[in-house]
């Protein structure tokens, strides 16, 4: 497949990098709850290789984008070049940025020992009123090889998510499962491709480790893209995407919310 912004794969780009079904499904749901927002000003956490910063801009947002791994940083820095997405990508939040308009958090928080207080930690760089988005790998009984090759600490339960996003003084507007039943199928098929990338990895590595490989070890999806890209591989991902608009179930959460005013809080805590 060529590189260039395809409808469904986003932004394939020059790279190794090929985006997996998973990421297909959940862009697809990103999307379909995110359009309509007006363009802002956007801070990514964990941003991994950057493909849906060329999304964010062809939506209207800027803004900048953070991840601690610097493979995945170079991944992401050469995809807001390729694409002309107007971000900045670093490895840590510019405190002097100010606040923004947007927090997005896709697939990140499932990796760190305390996300509730982690995401705590992220809101702070959003304004009141300000809208948080967010994804996870939803429901415990589905751990696989996918999360541990990822190196996830855990998945969520929708009510214990809601939970942690409203502890960070966020208050959830919209939240939707996605991926059945098409993305459930595929992703069985992904803790079997994950269990091959996991045997050809030199030596045991850590999560820290792992958690840098799960944004941008590409591997196998590079070599089905072919079958992926093809007439058929295209019909079932679209029919899998179309299935999942309609039934509020899957394997994955996301999550939108909106910021409370300090006072709004004075005034809960009050009460």
């Amino acid at each position: 497949m060529s590189s260039g912004f395809d409808s469904l794969f986003g932004a394939v780009g020059k790279g190794s990098w090929f985006p997996s079904p998973a990421h297909i499904m959940r862009r697809a749901a990103i999307l379909d709850m995110f359009r309509g927002y007006a363009p802002g000003r956007l801070l990514e956490m964990g941003c991994g290789a950057g493909r849906m910063l060329a999304d964010w801009d062809r939506l209207g947002h800027r803004g900048t984008a953070v991840d601690l791994d610097p493979t995945a940083r170079q991944l992401a820095a050469d995809c807001v070049n390729e694409f002309g997405a107007g971000f900045e990508v670093a490895e840590t939040v510019d405190a002097a940025a100010g606040q923004y308009d947007y927090l997005v958090a896709t697939e990140v928080l499932e990796h760190v020992e305390e996300p509730a207080t982690i995401l705590k930690d992220w809101a702070r760089h959003l304004r009141d009123g300000g809208t948080f988005l967010g994804t996870v790998p939803a429901f415990q009984r589905l751990w696989g090889r996918s999360d541990e090759w990822a190196g996830h600490v855990q998945r969520f339960e929708p009510a214990d998510f809601r939970r942690i996003v409203e502890a960070a003084g966020l208050e959830v507007i919209e939240m939707r499962l996605y991926g059945f039943p098409v993305g459930n199928v595929l992703r069985m098929a992904g803790n079997f491709t994950s269990g091959l990338k996991m045997k050809r990895r030199s030596g045991d590595l850590g999560r820290e480790e792992s958690t840098y490989a799960s944004g941008h070890d590409r591997s196998i999806e590079r070599s089905l893209a072919p079958l992926m890209s093809s007439r058929p591989g295209r019909a079932l991902l679209r029919f899998g995407i179309a299935l999942q608009r309609r039934v509020n179930r899957g394997h994955g959460l996301v999550v939108i919310a909106r910021k409370r005013a300090a006072a709004s809080e004075s005034l809960v805590c009050a009460a």
